[in-house]
Parts: C-alpha cells; structure tokens; sequence
C-alpha cells in the first residue's frame, strides 16, 4: 500500500506527468489480487483509505491469454465488472495494469508526448530506448491492453528488473518490483529526453528532489510538493525584486497569513534534511518554497495548492505595485492569533 501511495504522489503532484485525473498506478498484492487507482481520483490525493480499487487481475490475465479475436467494449465492461473485488469504480486502464509488473505507473509525460505525438517519433523512441516497447494508438481501455499485451509478446522482452512501454498519442508505462525503481526509470527516461530535445524540466525534477526529503521528515510524509504554474508567482515577477533581496513578506492581510504560514523557504542548491527541519524549529511547516530560482507549494492534496497558488499569486501583485511604498503588516500576536483560529485552522485543512 505504501508503494502504490508513493507512486501516485510522485507522478500526482507533477504537472508534467499528470494533468488533472489522468494516469493511473497500480499495485499487485499476491498472484490474484491488485490494487488500482479509482476511476475519477487524482493520483495525488491516493491514500490508505482513498483512492484505489481492489481487483481480480487473474481474470483479466486469463481472458487476454486465451482470447484470440478482437475486444469489444461490452467485452471489457462485462470483464471490469467480473474481476472488480469490491464496489465502486475501477480505472478504465485497470485491463492494462493487470498485464504489467509488480509496481506500475501510467503517466502522460509532456516530454514523452513531444515524441509519441510526432510524425517519426516512434524511431526516435526506439532509438533512444531499444528495450521499450511500442504500441499504436488505441482507445484507451480494454482494446489498448489487448495491444498491449499482443505488443509485448512480439516485441523485445523487458531488461529484467523494469518495463517501458511508449503508447502513440497518449504516455508512457513503467512497471518495476520496487515503487523506487518505478520512479527511478520514469526519472532516467525524462532526463534522456530532456537532453535528447535540448529541453529543460529542471522545475519538475526539483520538485521530485523536495520531496524526497520530505520522506523523511515524519511531519511532511503525507505532503506534496507542487510546481507553481502563475506567471505572478515565477522568478521573473518576484525572484529579483522580491525575494532575492530578502524582500518577500506576505502578512499583510489575513487569507496570506492563513493560506502562506509566516515564512517563506529558501533553499540552496545542495539543500539537506537538517536546512528543512531546521526551518520547521523555528517557522513551522514550511508552505512556499523558494528553490533553484522557482516556487513550489507545500500541500496536503493539488487542489489545496492550486487554492495556496492563487493567494500567494494575488499577494505577489500587491507587493509588487507596492515597491515604492512602505507597506503596512501584522505584527508577530496578529499573525499568531489568526494562525491559531479554530475557523481559521479548519479551512486551511480542508482539502
């Protein structure tokens, strides 16, 4: 279980692996049973008492291996149906999990969509990763696991210890034994990329590195940490003007004191645990985080960062209209006081 949460918030709190409710992770338990992401929830909000299905995998295994003609739709609605182990709504992509290993995670990368949505991309996949496997587009669902599976016994056979496959128009699969080796491939595969196009995800990357640290550190294992998308909150808005200097300072008014906590973190290059806990002594739990010329929010789930995001981007506009004035904020008992509100503490754990 802790595998399968710890793939979907890698993959959950990264814009550029999953956009909205897309992707899916999957863990398999023993030779029959498989847990799968639930249809309609954010990879980054999976918890141990949230977010996934438990499933038959065998049936579906069992169909695709003694099935020779093509799968129709009603075919798969009638097989999600007979290998789902409990109520509610399995992923349309459960058929393709069940033909994976142990761990797996179905992300739509932009960097591997650059290629898998070009005209020759798949010999440039294949050039660059020989071992992987292509498949054509299908509609996602059972018809794109049937292609799946048919692509995989024709194809090369996996290196061992991972698996990758590359579906046209749509993302990439890794499956490994261990949720750390999911990760670590999904990383190698991005970084290839990267330097193959001459492209930067050093935001993404950055993210990934945070939280890591965060892992272990008891009181930030359950967060995220999200890379800032508004323009008001990139470097170029306020990275010289206001936190460079040492400028930055958002208790003007109530909702940034509630939703941004007291300090921002600013972390250098060749950061360590001991910097972040260091920071919790004296601040507490750390919400904006200023790290290699970039902002990330500290959250509990996406939506509760993208609802941090937009107060944070409206307190970045009022100091910097405000430069060249002298601004008036809340003292140490006014930001205390609102920061330890009964009300106040409630909404900022809604999720």
């Amino acid at each position: 279980m802790n595998g399968l949460i710890q793939i979907s918030k890698y993959a959950g709190m990264r814009n550029d692996l999953a956009q909205a409710g897309g992707g899916n992770t999957s863990v398999k338990l023993d030779n029959q049973v498989m847990l799968v992401k639930s249809s309609g929830c954010q990879l980054a909000d999976v918890s141990a008492d949230n977010g996934y299905m438990k499933v038959n995998y065998r049936v579906i295994q069992d169909y695709f291996e003694n099935q020779e003609g093509a799968m129709t739709e009603e075919d798969g609605k009638k097989l999600l149906v007979q290998a789902q182990m409990e109520e509610g709504h399995a992923s349309i992509e459960t058929f393709l999990h069940a033909m994976t290993g142990k761990y797996t995670l179905h992300s739509h990368p932009m960097l591997v969509n650059i290629l898998t949505a070009r005209e020759g991309g798949k010999k440039e996949l294949q050039e660059l990763f020989p071992e992987a496997v292509w498949v054509s587009y299908h509609k996602p669902g059972a018809v794109l696991a049937q292609a799946c599976y048919r692509a995989c016994k024709e194809q090369s056979a996996p290196n061992g210890d991972s698996e990758v496959i590359f579906l046209e128009n749509h993302g990439l699969v890794v499956s490994a034994n261990t949720p750390e080796r999911v990760i670590e491939k999904t990383e190698e595969i991005l970084r290839k990329i990267a330097g193959y196009l001459h492209a930067s995800y050093r935001i993404y990357s950055s993210a990934t590195r945070i939280w890591d640290m965060f892992l272990r550190i008891p009181q930030l294992q359950d967060m995220i940490v999200y890379t800032t998308q508004s323009q008001y909150l990139s470097w170029e808005y306020i990275g010289d003007a206001l936190i460079g200097p040492g400028r930055w300072n958002h208790a003007f008014c109530p909702d940034c004191v509630v939703y941004g906590a007291k300090k921002i973190l600013c972390l250098c290059d060749d950061f360590s645990r001991r910097d972040i806990v260091d920071f919790m002594d004296a601040h507490g739990r750390p919400v904006m985080i200023c790290y290699r010329r970039h902002i990330y929010i500290v959250a509990e789930s996406v939506k509760k960062a993208q609802e941090i995001e937009n107060v944070m981007s409206f307190a970045a506009q009022v100091q910097t209209a405000n430069l060249k004035k002298k601004m008036n904020y809340l003292n140490e008992d006014q930001q205390d006081e609102l920061l330890n509100w009964d009300s106040e503490k409630y909404r900022r754990m809604l999720k």
